[in-house]
This record gives C-alpha cells, structure tokens and sequence, in this order.
C-alpha cells in the first residue's frame, strides 16, 4: 500500500507532491535570497549595521537563514495548502514569527533608516507565505508586527532633521499597503478558493442520491485512515430483486429504498468501516477496524444483512451479501486502489455465490473459520 509518508497527498486534491517540493525549494531559496541585499550592505554601506555588536548581529542574523532554508527543504508538511495537518499551523507560525523578527531586527540595526525603511518591502514576501500557508494567528501576528515595524523605522528615519517627513509618511504608508493591504486580499481569496475546491472535491467523491461516499471517495478515505500492516474486510452488499422494485413503485420509489438502504448500512457501520455506493442498488463496505478477522467478518455481514431488512417498511428488502478479507500478505507492493479493487472482485466473486444460494444470505470468500 501507499507508504505513509505520501498519504497526505491524494490525487483528488491540489496538494501534490511535485507541487509542493517545488514551492518549498523556492521558498528556501528566498529565504537565503533574503541575506543578499544585507550582506551588501554590510560589506560595502555606510547605510548597513554599525561597526562592532550591531555587525555582528547583523551577521548572526544573515548566517542563520542557511540552516532555516534547509529546514523548510526537508520540512514538506508546513507547505500543504489544501490537506493541512495538524501541525502545520505552528510550523506556519514559527517561521512567520523567525522571517518578521529576523527581517525587523536587522533592519532596525540600520545606521540610515531611511534605507531600511525601504527594505520593509521585503516582509512582502513573508506575507506571500503567510496568506497562502498560514492561519488566522500568523496573519495577525504578521500584520501586527510589520505593522509596528515599518511604523517604528518611519518614525525614527523622520528624525534625520534631512529628511523629507512627508515623502517618508507616504512610503511608510505605501509599504504598509504593499505588505499587508495586499496580503489580506490574497489570503481572502485563498481562503474562499480553499473552501469551494473542497466543496467541489466533496461532490466528486459522494454519491448525490445516498450521500456515500462512491468508489473514487471511498479511495481517498482508504488512503487517509488504513494504516500499513492492517487486514482489511469488505462487503459487496447486493439488494435483491431492486428491478422488481423500480417496476412495480416506480424509481421514485426506488430511490427512497436506496437512500433507506445507505443510511442503515452507514448507522450500523459506524466509526469502524466506510461505506460506497458502488453503483446501481450494489454498496460496498470496507471494514477498517484493526485486528478483523474472518469469523468476526462473517458476523458483521450477518449483522448487516438483518439490519437492512425491517418487514414493516413500505418495500421491505433483502440483500445478498458477500464478503472477503484481504491481508497484508495479500497486497504487499500494491497500491490503495489494488487492494480495494483485490477486496471487491473476491466479495463480488462471493456475492454471486449469495445470489446463486437463493439470496438474503451471506458468502465468504475464502474459508471463513480457517
């Protein structure tokens, strides 16, 4: 199966592995891109950091971007802007937090603030970040932060009695706008696009008439939740004589049966599996549970066959179940998909088998005491 390393990455989704290795190989690079305009100044400007402490933490400062930007190389899981996992959110945060701190201490250190009032134009590229990566507490921290930053250095680059107070308001105020003005728009946007791919997404992989989940979302959901080393059960749920229904009551009716069928299958299924519709009145069940074996297998489709059946319905049904386990030893090397396409050809083999049994009952494939 998909090692779990890739397990974030689906191929339903944005996230994908060589998007995201090439965002984050270009945000380290501009991370060490930063250290270039200062080490500039500190080599050749009367504008940069001071002779003594303040150039020596100026140079601190500039040296500490080599081991952040190999860092954010290998740190792959602080740039998914679709499947965010938990701990994304300090990771986004940390490195807003080092980038605003770092950016403002060494421009504070300036002897021309005048210079550094330009370089405030380089928390634009934090906030590039942060608007696609970060959450609500690093935006405003971010604003926060550059905020008082540019305002500080506008003020004390207002002090020169050389300066032109006015052109300084305005560059303050025209930086502020290119800093964060710009990001909150930005982050907006993500924010609203996020929310509609997923809702998109979502359609993509649910059935609209039973609200489960169909084969491509029942995919994904695997891949999420089975962890490698797990036996997984399966159960092609079959109700019987549907095309009896359908002529009879009228697919409007047969649509009621169905979506009964879903929600009874999905009540009794519970946390422990997942379940598809895998078209027409067929529905496949994937126990995820740790530690199912056949026997317990044999029990839930049993269990499963009775609940769908209740004789005081309007269209009472029946089904036929097949069922089938598919061990690690039986996937090694595959993918999601093979397992789930291994598990349903031998509950499918095993539903036939129900069928040809006279129906309402249940088959395994396979032994299922041995």
């Amino acid at each position: 199966m998909t090692p779990p390393a890739d397990r974030r990455f689906t191929k339903d989704t944005p996230d994908q592995p060589a998007i995201v290795d090439l965002v984050r190989r270009r945000i380290a690079v501009l991370i060490t891109a930063f250290a270039l305009p200062g080490a500039l100044l500190i080599l050749g400007s009367p504008a940069g950091p001071a002779p003594g402490a303040p150039r020596i933490a100026a140079i601190g400062i500039l040296l500490s971007t080599v081991p952040v930007s190999l860092i954010v190389y290998r740190t792959r899981t602080a740039f998914l802007w679709f499947n965010r996992p938990s701990r994304q959110a300090a990771l986004a945060l940390a490195f807003t937090v080092y980038a605003d701190v770092g950016t403002a201490s060494f421009l504070l250190l300036f002897r021309d603030q005048g210079t550094a009032l330009f370089g405030c134009a380089l928390f634009a590229v934090v906030s590039s970040f942060v608007a696609f990566f970060g959450t609500s507490v690093a935006v405003v921290f971010h604003v926060v932060a550059t905020t008082a930053v540019i305002l500080i250095i506008t003020l004390r680059a207002a002090m020169d009695p050389a300066s032109d107070t006015l052109a300084l308001a305005a560059a303050g105020v025209s930086l502020w706008l290119a800093v964060n003005g710009t990001m909150t728009v930005i982050s907006q946007t993500s924010a609203t696009l996020h929310s509609n791919l997923r809702t998109q997404i979502g359609r993509a992989q649910t059935d609209p008439l039973t609200g489960l989940l169909n084969l491509r979302g029942l995919e994904q959901m695997v891949l999420r939740r089975v962890d490698d080393g797990v036996a997984l059960g399966f159960l092609l749920v079959d109700l019987d004589h549907f095309k009896r229904v359908n002529d009879l009551h009228g697919h409007l009716v047969g649509d009621d049966v169905l979506a009964l069928a879903a929600s009874r299958l999905a009540t009794f299924v519970g946390n422990d599996g997942l379940v598809a519709r895998r078209g027409g009145e067929e529905f496949l069940v994937v126990i995820t549970a740790k530690n199912v074996d056949a026997a317990e297998l044999v029990d839930r489709a049993e269990s499963a066959r009775h609940r769908l059946h209740v004789p005081t319905d309007a269209v009472p049904i029946t089904a036929s179940v097949g069922a089938s386990l598919v061990t690690p030893d039986d996937v090694a090397e595959q993918d999601v998909r093979s397992t789930i396409r291994l598990g349903m050809h031998r509950a499918d083999i095993a539903m036939y088998r129900a069928k040809s049994a006279g129906r309402d009952n249940v088959q395994f494939h396979g032994s299922p005491r041995g």
